[in-house]
């Protein structure tokens, strides 16, 4: 049987465009993804996951190619057996968000480490030597390897981890735990890793409630580098999770299983860079806590 046509696909579809479904939640992921299906004549369709499981994944698969989706992007953010993600989307075509594949199934994913360690690397050249860690919520994969990355790098120079707090991957997440660092370890640290930058955020404004400068006092660095990001008070140094990258990386990869492109690249892996604003300056400038 020959691969499908692209009108082939709205046929399958029963839609006047193609669909392409996403097992998914973050929302900057979803607008890229959006964006990017509706460039190749694609719409989007979602299926949240009610608990992050490849049980309820399995649903979700089942549930949009009922609904006549034509391939799947994959996102379960948390640690799962490949084998049996890769027996439950059984002959779907799909591709995973953030997990590597190997040689079972096609995927993207970002070195999280690699950007961890970019940033606590940055905060390291610029004189600290007590880095406080924001970390996410331990549960996701993301925490656990953005923590590693963190780690990683403090121990390659030679230097102790500073407080850690594992914490939501949001504003109010990050504010709560930086208000509780504050509290806790007023002097343990002058420099904060945050896991992303909406804890990132949320530590902003606690820092300044707190009367405490950033990046005079203390510097604050942040993962994702949302479109937001440059517009926080102040504009917050970040490692770079490009979403428009991740959504055309993925969705170039499902096309290929889905239409069976002879030698084409389905596991591929973005890296991190680092983008230097105005959160982040050398220890000491002006005073030590």
């Amino acid at each position: 049987m020959k691969p499908p046509t692209l009108n082939d696909v709205a046929k399958v579809l029963g839609l006047s465009h193609q669909t392409v479904s996403r097992v998914i939640n973050p929302a900057h992921a979803i607008l890229s993804l959006e964006k990017e299906a509706r460039l190749h004549g694609y719409t989007l369709m979602i299926f949240g996951l009610r608990s992050l499981t490849i049980a309820e994944a399995k649903t979700g698969a089942e549930q949009l190619i009922a609904a006549s989706a034509e391939g799947l992007i994959v996102d379960v953010p948390v640690a799962v057996s490949n084998r049996e993600l890769a027996a439950a989307m059984g002959n779907i075509p799909f591709v995973t968000l953030d997990l590597d594949g190997g040689k079972l199934f096609p995927s993207f994913r970002v070195d999280h480490v690699l950007g961890a360690k970019l940033a606590t690397g940055h905060l390291i050249s610029l004189g600290h030597t007590r880095i406080a860690g924001l970390l996410g919520d331990g549960v996701y994969r993301s925490s656990t390897l953005r923590r590693k990355g963190w780690l990683a790098e403090l121990q390659a120079a030679g230097l102790e981890p500073g407080p850690a707090v594992h914490t939501p991957w949001t504003p109010d997440g990050g504010y709560d735990a930086m208000k509780a660092l504050i509290k806790s370890s007023p002097k343990k640290f002058t420099a904060v890793f945050a896991a992303n930058d909406l804890i990132a955020m949320g530590a902003l404004l606690a820092l300044h409630e707190a009367g405490i400068e950033v990046p005079a006092e203390v510097s604050v660095v942040g993962f994702d580098n949302m479109p937001e990001s440059r517009f926080f008070n102040p504009p917050l140094t970040t490692a770079t999770s490009d979403f428009d990258v991740m959504a055309r990386e993925s969705l170039d990869i499902l096309f290929a299983r889905i239409h069976g492109t002879p030698r084409a690249v389905l596991r591929r892996v973005f890296r991190p860079d680092l983008v230097v604003r105005k959160s982040t300056g050398r220890r000491g400038a002006r005073g030590e806590r």
